[in-house]
């Protein structure tokens, strides 16, 4: 039988700011080329959880290792050289850069014709390539950035609520391109967007005020009479 290795592990996973318990406990496999969705409510310690695998937030407690590598009190600099990128939920770009000048830029390695054709693809912006940073409108920002993570030609993509300020088409091509990304990266999503993560078909994990309540399929997730008790809130 063929065990397949996560290529990112939580285990018990927490963090404290004083007396205050943003994560607690929180113990996750990510695997090789994945998807996967982060979902819970304002304040349920999304944000800080993946603060902690980039490195911008110590770990209180626990572990994360990336492959056999801990990287719980890593750099975020040494972090990123490992192959995790990180998207923010605001854009950050060189506004004054062309999109193709944003991903050289960006990138890790000198990228090949190829590659940076396939980026641009991916994201949806090949008919921007020459386009200003500061021209585009903001969904297509929100892009922009994502293909400078990818530039980076990262192992494991960090996304923090990539559809934030876009609209229902932009969202359902958001969607749609990051499913092409399945067998290629392993991508973690922070969402708000019910309809983004359904359609997105992804493994999704549920927090609650710092806690892991759910995880699973969204089919499963859906059908989680504690999950629908959170987002309703009856709890």
């Amino acid at each position: 039988m063929t065990v397949t290795i996560p290529l990112l592990s939580l285990r018990n996973v927490s963090r404290s700011f004083g007396t205050f318990k943003a994560v607690t406990d929180v113990s996750e496999d990510f695997g090789p080329e994945e998807l996967n969705c982060i979902i819970g409510p304002n304040g349920a310690g999304k944000s800080t959880l993946l603060n902690m695998i980039c490195g911008t937030l110590a770990v209180s407690s626990g572990s994360i290792h990336f492959g056999d590598e801990s990287i719980g009190g890593m750099s975020g600099d040494k972090i990123a050289r490992l192959g995790i990128a990180r998207k923010f939920q605001v854009p950050s770009v060189f506004p004054s850069l062309s999109v193709v000048e944003n991903f050289h830029v960006s990138a890790s390695n000198a990228l090949s014709a190829n590659e940076l054709d396939e980026i641009l693809s991916t994201v949806n912006l090949s008919v921007d390539r020459d386009t200003t940073a500061s021209e585009l409108p903001h969904g297509k920002k929100q892009w922009l950035e994502i293909g400078m993570a990818l530039s980076m030609q990262p192992k494991v993509l960090l996304l923090d609520e990539p559809t934030a300020g876009l609209s229902v088409d932009e969202t359902r091509a958001t969607s749609e391109f990051l499913r092409t990304l399945r067998g290629k990266v392993t991508v973690v999503v922070i969402e708000h967007d019910m309809a983004f993560v359904r359609d997105l078909k992804a493994h999704t994990m549920v927090l609650h005020h710092g806690k892991v309540i759910a995880s699973g399929s969204f089919e499963d997730i859906e059908n989680n009479d504690l999950v629908r008790d959170v987002y309703l809130g009856r709890r």
